[in-house]
C-alpha cells in the first residue's frame, strides 16, 4: 500500500513537472531563438559582400604560406580546422559594426525605407536595447580576441567603427566614407588571416601587407557600388554618397572602369598564367556590364552581391601563386595506405 502511494505521488510529480517545465522550456527556446535571429538580422545583409569575402581572404592567405605570411610550410588541414574560428571572428566584428550603425536615428530613418526588415525599423528591438547590446558585445570583443588572436586588428576595427558611425564619417563625404570602409575591410581581412594562421604562430610578411594595401585600394575605388541601391534612403537621412553627389551615371562609370582595371592588374601582380586571368576578368566584365546596363534597385542589389563574388575571386590569387599546400590533398590518401 505504501509502495502504491509512493508510485502515485511519483507519477503525480512527474506530470506536474511536465506541465510546468514543458511550457517553460519552450518559452526559453523561443526567447533564445528570437534573440539569435535578431543578431542574425543585424548582419545578414553583410554576409555575401563582407563576411564571406574577408574570411576567404584569411583562408586563402593562410593557405598561400610564404606568398603572404611568415609560414613557410602551411598545413592544409590545420588551417581549414581554424576556418570556423576565423569566420566567427569576422562575423562578430561585423556584428559590432552593424549594431553601432543601425542603432543611430538616421540609420533607422534610412532602413525604414531601404531595409524595413532590420531589427530596429521592424520593432524587434528598441534603440535603447540596441545600445545596451552594444555595451555588452564591445567588451566581449576583447575576450574573443584574447582567445582567438588578432588583437591589434580588432582594436583598429573598433576605432574605425567609432569614426564611421558615431562621428558620422560615412555621412558628410563619400571619399571619407570609402576610405574608412577600405581600411575596415583590410583590417578585417588581416584579422581573419591571423586567426586562420593560428594565434601567435605566424604573421603577415611584407607582401602580405602590400596585398592588404591593394585590397584597400580596390575597395576604395569600387565600394560606391553598394550605394547605388540605397539612394532613396541616403537622401532621406542627408547622407552625401557618390551617387547623390556625382550623379547616378557618373558613379556607375567610376565603378566599371576600376573593376576592369583591377580584374587584370591583380593576376598580373602575382605573375600568374593566362588561365588565372579568366575568372577575375569574367566576373569583372559581368560586374561592369551590369552596373552600366541594369539600373533598377533590384538589379543594383544583385550587382552588389556580384561585387562580393568578384572581389573574393581576387583573394584566391595568392594561393594560385603558391599552391604547394594543395599537394597535401593529393598525398593524404597515399600516406594512409
Amino acid at each position: 500500500m505504501v509502495n502504491e502511494d509512493k508510485e502515485i505521488n511519483l507519477r503525480r510529480s512527474l506530470e506536474e513537472a511536465r506541465h510546468y517545465t514543458g511550457p517553460h522550456l519552450r518559452s526559453v527556446f523561443s526567447l533564445t531563438s528570437f534573440h539569435l535571429r535578431t543578431l542574425w538580422l543585424f548582419t545578414i545583409s553583410e554576409h555575401q559582400t563582407i563576411v564571406f569575402p574577408c574570411t576567404a581572404f584569411g583562408l586563402f592567405g593562410a593557405l598561400s604560406g610564404w606568398a603572404l605570411t611568415t609560414n613557410q610550410f602551411p598545413q592544409f588541414w590545420s588551417i581549414v580546422a581554424r576556418l570556423p574560428s576565423a569566420l566567427f571572428w569576422m562575423w562578430w566584428h561585423v556584428l559590432v559594426f552593424t549594431v553601432a550603425n543601425q542603432r543611430l536615428h538616421n540609420s533607422v530613418v534610412e532602413d525604414s525605407i531601404n531595409k524595413a526588415w532590420r531589427p530596429l525599423p521592424s520593432g524587434r528591438i528598441t534603440g535603447v536595447q540596441a545600445r545596451r547590446l552594444l555595451l555588452g558585445i564591445v567588451p566581449a570583443t576583447f575576450v574573443l580576441t584574447h582567445v582567438l588572436g588578432a588583437e591589434e586588428f580588432s582594436l583598429l576595427s573598433l576605432l574605425l567603427t567609432w569614426l564611421y558611425n558615431d562621428l558620422q564619417g560615412a555621412d558628410e563625404n563619400y571619399i571619407i566614407r570609402n576610405l574608412i570602409n577600405s581600411l575596415g575591410l583590410a583590417c578585417w581581412s588581416a584579422g581573419t588571416t591571423m586567426v586562420a594562421c593560428g594565434k601567435n604562430q605566424h604573421q603577415l610578411n611584407a607582401m602580405g601587407y602590400y596585398w592588404l594595401k591593394i585590397e584597400a585600394a580596390i575597395v576604395f575605388t569600387t565600394l560606391q557600388v553598394q550605394d547605388l541601391r540605397d539612394q532613396k534612403g541616403d537622401q532621406a537621412r542627408g547622407r552625401r554618397t557618390a551617387p547623390i553627389v556625382l550623379g547616378d551615371v557618373v558613379t556607375r562609370w567610376t565603378i566599371a572602369i576600376p573593376v576592369l582595371f583591377w580584374s587584370l592588374f591583380c593576376p598580373y601582380l602575382w605573375d600568374l598564367g593566362i588561365y588565372c586571368f579568366i575568372v577575375p576578368a569574367a566576373l569583372g566584365g559581368a560586374l561592369s556590364l551590369r552596373v552600366l546596363r541594369w539600373r533598377t534597385v533590384e538589379a543594383d542589389q544583385l550587382t552588389w552581391s556580384l561585387w562580393g563574388l568578384w572581389i573574393g575571386s581576387l583573394f584566391i590569387l595568392p594561393l594560385c601563386r603558391n599552391p604547394t599546400v594543395l599537394d597535401q590533398l593529393i598525398r593524404r590518401p597515399s600516406s594512409a595506405m
